[in-house]
C-alpha cells in the first residue's frame, strides 16, 4: 500500500495521498480522519458516446487527483418549490472517510458502503447527513456512492439497459473490491447499507447475481420495494416523451437539456398521481423506478430477494414508526386530506375490514390525515421491511429487525418518527444544518450513540447486539431515547398485511 503525507497551506492541516488502480488520489486530513471526495469509479455517462449505457469503469488519470473538496452530485431536481437543476454532468464518483492511521497500515478495517436515497430521482452522496467521520473515528471505513437517477438512471428506453442506476452501484462496489485495502479496509468485510431508495437498492443487490461476492453484510433502512413492470415502464416513458413533444428514443431524449429533464421528472411524478388513469401507481409518488427487466431484476425486488439472496449474508432491516409524515407534515397537507382519499387508499389496497379498527381516526388524538399517513407509512415502508425480514428468515439468513420510534420535535412536534429522521442518528451526524431541519436543535445523543454503535458492531462482526428476528417471537429493537427489545410490536398491523404481495 502506498500513502504519504503532504503539507498544504490552502487547507487546514495536511493532505494524504493514496494510490488506487487508476493513479494517486489526495485527501484532506482532519486530525484522526482523512476524507476523499469525488473519486471517479466510472466515466462520465452523460456524454454522447456513453449516454444511457452501462457504466464504463474509469481508467487512469494523470498526476494526483485532488479529492479534498466536495464535488457535484449527478444531475437531479432540487427540493425547492421552483424546481431547478442540481448537480452536474460528469464522472460517477464516490466519497471515502478513513481513520488517518489506517492509511499507513494494513489494518483491514470493516468497510461500510452507503447507497443514498431520494426516490430514485435524487441521490447526493455528499450530503452532510451522510458524513462518515464518526464511523471512521470508530475504525470503520465509509464509502458513499453517487449513481444515476431519474431519466438517466431508471427511464426505460429501447436499446438501453434498464436499471442503469443499479448497474452504477455494482460498478462502485467493484471499485471498492479493487481499492479499499489501500485505505485500510478489508474487501472481504463489506457492509452494504442504505435508506429509502438506497435501501431498496440494497435489496435489489441482495437478489441479483450481478452483485454476488461484492459485500458480506447488509442493512436496509426503510426499504420501499416499489418497481415497475416492463409494460408500466414503457407507458411512463411514452407519457414522459409525449409531454416533452419528442419520441421515447435514446436519440430524442438525449437532445433534451438536463435542466428540462429534471423539471419534467417532477411533472411526470405529478401526472401519475391521477388515480383514475394510473391506478395503484398513483400512490407511489415517483415515476422512475427500478424495472423488472428480466436481467438485473428477474421477477420483482421482493421476490428476487426472497429467492436468490445468499443465506450466508446477515441482515438488519427496519423502518421508522411514522414514515409518511415526512411527505405530509412540512407543507401542511396532513391537515387537508379528505376522508374519501383515505377510504380510496384502503379500498385500493384491498385490506380487510379489520383495517378500519387498526387505522381508525381517534377523536382529539388522530385526524383523518394522521390515519392516512399511517396507512401510507405501512404500505410504502414499514410492511415491506417486515416482509423482507420474514422472507430472509425463511431463506436461512440471520436477521435483525428494528423500529425507529424517536419523535422529532421539528415542525412544532408534528413530524414525529418520520422518514429520514433516523439517518442523522445512524451516522451520529446530529450537528449539521441539514440534520437539524429534521431532528430539531436538541436531539437525543444517547440514541445516536446506541444506534451508531450497533451499526458499527454489525459491520465488524456480522452480529447485531440484540436478539435475532425469528417468526416465533419476532424480536424487534425499538430505537428511542431509551431503546429496548419488544417481541412483535406490530402484530395487529403485520397480520393485516400478511397476505399482501409487495
Amino acid at each position: 500500500m502506498a500513502s504519504s503525507f503532504a503539507a498544504n497551506n490552502d487547507i487546514e492541516g495536511q493532505q494524504m495521498t493514496v494510490s488506487v488502480h487508476q493513479g494517486d488520489v489526495q485527501g484532506k486530513v482532519d486530525a484522526d480522519v482523512t476524507s476523499f471526495y469525488g473519486i471517479p469509479y466510472a466515466h462520465d455517462p452523460f456524454t454522447k458516446a456513453r449516454r444511457f449505457k452501462a457504466p464504463q469503469a474509469y481508467e487512469k488519470w494523470e498526476g494526483v487527483l485532488d479529492a479534498t473538496k466536495k464535488t457535484a452530485p449527478v444531475p437531479q431536481p432540487g427540493r425547492e418549490q421552483t424546481v431547478e437543476l442540481v448537480g452536474a454532468a460528469g464522472d460517477l464518483t464516490l466519497n471515502i472517510w478513513a481513520p488517518t492511521a489506517a492509511l499507513q497500515s494494513n489494518k483491514q478495517l470493516p468497510v461500510m458502503v452507503w447507497i443514498p436515497g431520494g426516490a430514485f430521482i435524487r441521490a447526493d452522496a455528499g450530503e452532510e447527513a451522510y458524513n462518515g467521520t464518526s464511523f471512521a473515528k470508530n475504525d470503520a471505513i465509509v464509502v458513499t456512492v453517487n449513481y444515476r437517477v431519474g431519466v438517466d438512471g431508471f427511464m426505460h428506453l429501447d436499446g438501453a439497459p434498464d436499471n442503469r442506476g443499479i448497474l452504477d452501484q455494482i460498478a462502485a462496489l467493484q471499485w471498492v473490491q479493487k481499492n479499499i485495502a489501500n485505505f485500510g479496509g478489508n474487501p472481504e468485510n463489506v457492509t452494504l447499507f442504505g435508506q429509502s431508495a438506497g435501501a431498496e437498492s440494497v435489496a435489489i443487490l441482495l437478489g441479483t447475481d450481478k452483485a454476488k461476492g461484492l459485500f458480506q453484510q447488509a442493512i436496509m433502512q426503510s426499504p420501499p420495494m416499489q418497481f415497475m413492470t416492463m409494460e408500466q415502464a414503457d407507458r411512463v416513458s411514452q407519457t414522459f416523451a409525449k409531454e416533452l413533444g419528442v419520441s421515447a428514443t435514446i436519440s430524442d431524449i438525449s437532445q433534451i437539456p438536463l435542466e428540462t429533464l429534471v423539471t419534467e421528472v417532477i411533472d411526470i411524478g405529478n401526472t401519475i398521481k391521477n388515480r383514475d388513469q394510473w391506478g395503484m401507481m398513483s400512490w407511489g409518488g415517483t415515476a422512475f423506478l427500478p424495472v423488472a427487466d428480466g436481467d438485473v431484476i428477474k421477477e420483482s425486488p421482493m421476490r428476487d430477494l426472497a429467492n436468490n439472496t445468499d443465506p450466508a449474508i446477515p441482515v438488519i432491516v427496519g423502518s421508522t414508526d411514522q414514515e409518511a409524515r415526512l411527505y405530509y407534515v412540512p407543507g401542511g397537507a396532513i391537515d387537508q386530506i379528505p376522508a374519501t382519499q383515505r377510504s380510496q387508499l384502503l379500498s385500493d389496497l384491498s385490506l380487510n375490514s379489520a383495517s378500519r379498527n387498526v387505522y381508525a381516526p381517534i377523536k382529539n388524538e388522530k385526524s383523518i390525515g394522521d390515519s392516512f399517513a399511517d396507512i401510507q407509512s405501512d404500505y410504502t415502508f414499514r410492511m415491506p421491511a417486515v416482509h423482507i425480514a420474514e422472507h430472509l428468515v425463511n431463506n436461512g439468513n440471520k436477521v435483525w429487525h428494528y423500529n425507529f420510534s424517536w419523535f422529532s420535535p421539528a415542525f412544532d412536534g408534528k413530524l414525529g418518527a418520520a422518514h429520514f429522521v433516523d439517518v442523522p442518528f445512524t451516522f451520529n451526524a446530529l450537528d449539521s444544518e441539514q440534520a437539524k431541519s429534521f431532528i430539531g436543535d436538541q436531539p437525543s445523543q444517547k440514541l445516536a450513540n446506541t444506534m451508531h454503535q450497533n451499526w458499527i458492531e454489525f459491520a465488524r462482526s456480522g452480529q447485531a447486539p440484540w436478539d435475532n428476528y425469528r417468526l416465533a417471537d419476532r424480536a424487534t429493537m425499538v430505537f428511542d431515547t431509551d431503546s429496548k427489545i419488544v417481541n412483535d410490536p406490530e402484530r395487529d398491523v403485520r397480520v393485516l398485511w400478511k397476505d399482501y404481495s409487495f
